[in-house]
């Protein structure tokens, strides 16, 4: 080895960039453990809250029913969608979620009542007229009257008072002109 000959002036810059490549890579692989672990940690109803937020629209199947739309409010265990001409009030844990990212951002946090029970009890101080999603694909159409601990009662167009169990309720859904 010669010691009085200089050393390469390209081997310096060559050590730093190598050291700033690995630096990158880490940090990136970082950032990619440090999302999965946050994505890991969020709950159905994170997810609802940040698809309005993003201003997501979603497709989703419940029951033998599908409903397409803009996510425009979530709770702790529901999500209201607007359609075309139509909004629904949907159960998260009974539905397919099907999210489009990319629509327009809300300036807000999401809005709408803490709970699909509550949500229900709206539509009761309404005395609009609704359709409950049943599964099967099955409809019960008339105004909700009474929320009960563990049940519903409707009024139908005939009068006649439907009791649908709370657990059968997959979604509400309602005409978007009388809002």
């Amino acid at each position: 080895m010669d010691i009085d000959r200089e050393p390469d002036p390209n081997l310096a810059s060559e050590l730093r960039q190598g050291a700033g490549r690995e630096w990158a890579e880490e940090a990136a692989e970082d950032e990619r453990l440090t999302e999965l672990h946050r994505e890991r940690n969020l709950t159905l109803s994170d997810q609802a809250k940040g698809w309005v937020n993003r201003g997501d629209r979603v497709s989703v199947e419940f029951g033998g029913h599908s409903f397409s739309g803009a996510v425009v409010a979530a709770g702790d265990d529901y999500a209201s969608i607007q359609g075309a001409g139509q909004s629904a009030d949907i159960r998260l844990e009974e539905t397919r979620w099907s999210v489009l990212t990319g629509g327009d951002p809300s300036d807000s946090l999401p809005s709408g009542v803490e709970t699909f029970r509550a949500v229900l009890h709206e539509h009761a101080a309404s005395g609009m007229v609704v359709r409950l999603a049943l599964p099967g694909g099955d409809m019960a159409i008339g105004k909700v009257v009474v929320v009960a601990t563990d049940h519903v009662q409707m009024l139908d167009v005939d009068d006649r008072r439907l009791v649908v169990p709370l657990k059968l309720v997959l979604a509400v859904v309602r005409s978007s002109d009388f809002q």
